[in-house]
């Protein structure tokens, strides 16, 4: 079959270079021509582990393009897959949605399927459908054609895995959708070997907003636990591994730390927050757990205060910018919320991260930037492990500590060896295990 993939950020690029490599044929479409001539290079956008590579394949499946018609009118399956970012109200903002919806409208011109794999609230893959259908008619084309709901399951820094590898894969039909029309999508995804569930359109979009606001709830429930671990004397850890032992529970996005983001949990659990208003129903947990994740960056920083003193004046370095390992995305990034509550409180921030840095300086530019984690930690005050990147959880932490000012270190990630830093002269602490200024010493 033909596939045009609408939209070459992320969820779009790695859907179509999978595609591809599954032996489709898939055509790109995009409207930046930057974006357009780097991948037409074989240079991603973004980085992903492997992206690179799969861009790189001398198959002639795979193609780029910026002209609709070339994309859409011999396309047996059209894949959505633009963005919808979060409006202020919360709600998942659908303009680019619509407006892929417009463009597939005015190239139709024979029964096509259309798939909806962007993140949307329910009732957005009706509304699409009915919209491209009687832009249809006003074209004068007899033609009708569905919409599918088919949410993407793709964590950062693991997409391509993902893709290949699912735990199932998620098809949601409309009324308008017959049975060809589920197998056609069925086709593309069986030679994954992964349970393909077929249901409602409405629930299908529900359960990717669902799903990610339950693993958010996981997160912050740890993390409001650690707090109660720091007021008690109780061990986080040892906690953590009563609990997690259960195999009804188990240690998934279970661990303490500043908190999750990304350009998923953030933006899903606020959509299913405003769903919920927008029809009634207040989502309490998920209010709740947006606001433990809101306070957990300021809850780092006023324990610092608390082990450091007064922060103005200090110079403090983040061991990590993107909002988690192997990726250069610093949307809704933890390590960047906390470097605005040191900021405000007068500190000095320097930061480093293997892939991250030059979107931090395009965004964050107050922010210095170190070439290394040993640059960054230079006459610093205190460092803190914002991003577990590998390469930083192993440092060589008695390195670090010989050329900082004072030797303090915080982990906000949890993923250190406390025995490693406090054998290196670190006086270390944890999410979960902050001690008061008295028992630290200043």
């Amino acid at each position: 079959m033909q596939i045009a993939v609408i939209g070459l950020g992320y969820v779009g690029l790695v859907t179509a270079v999978c595609m591809a490599r599954l032996g489709q044929r898939v055509v790109g479409l995009d409207t930046d021509a930057g974006k357009l001539a780097a991948l037409e290079s074989g240079e991603p956008p973004f980085y992903e582990p492997g992206l690179s590579g799969e861009l790189n394949q001398e198959t002639g499946r795979l193609t780029f393009t910026g002209d609709p018609a070339v994309a859409i009118r011999e396309a047996d399956v059209v894949l959505i897959c633009v963005g919808t970012p979060s409006a202020p109200s919360g709600e998942a903002d659908l303009r680019a949605v619509m407006a892929a919806a417009a463009t597939i409208a005015e190239q139709l011109t024979r029964p096509t399927v259309i798939a909806l794999r962007s993140t949307v609230p329910v009732g957005t893959t009706e509304k699409v459908e009915a919209f491209l259908n009687d832009r249809l008619q006003i074209r004068g084309e007899d033609i009708a054609v569905p919409v599918l709901a088919n949410p993407e399951f793709l964590r950062t820094g693991r997409a391509l895995d993902d893709f290949l590898r699912p735990s199932r894969v998620v098809i949601g039909r409309t009324q308008r959708a017959t049975d060809q029309d589920v197998g056609a999508l069925s086709t593309l995804y069986r030679p994954l070997n992964a349970p393909i569930l077929v249901m409602d359109a409405a629930s299908a979009e529900l359960v990717k907003n669902a799903a990610n606001t339950y693993l958010a709830t996981r997160i912050s429930f740890v993390n409001e636990l650690a707090a109660l671990c720091e007021a008690t004397g109780a061990s986080v850890e040892s906690v953590i591994d009563g609990i997690a032992s259960d195999p009804r529970i188990g240690s998934d996005y279970f661990r303490p730390g500043i908190g999750y983001g990304g350009s998923c949990l953030p933006k899903d659990v606020r959509s299913l927050i405003a769903m919920g208003e927008e029809h009634g129903q207040e989502m309490v947990l998920a209010k709740a757990v947006d606001a433990v994740n809101n306070a957990q960056p300021g809850r780092l920083a006023g324990h610092m205060a608390e082990a450091l003193g007064e922060l103005s004046g200090l110079r403090v370095a983040l061991l990590g910018l993107a909002f988690k390992p192997d990726t250069d995305d610093i949307r809704d990034s933890p390590a960047l919320k906390l470097a605005h509550e040191l900021r405000e409180q007068g500190a000095e921030v320097v930061g480093c991260d293997p892939q991250a840095t030059g979107r931090v300086a395009e965004a964050e530019p107050w922010i210095q930037i170190a070439p290394s984690a040993l640059e960054a930690a230079r006459g610093a005050d205190a460092l803190v492990l914002t991003t577990d990147w590998p390469a930083y959880v192993t440092s060589d932490f008695a390195t670090l500590a010989a050329v900082m000012r004072r030797p303090f270190i915080f982990d906000a990630r949890n993923a250190l060896d406390p025995a490693r830093a406090v054998a290196a002269g670190l006086r270390y602490q944890s999410v979960g295990g902050m001690a008061p200024l008295a028992a630290l010493g200043a």
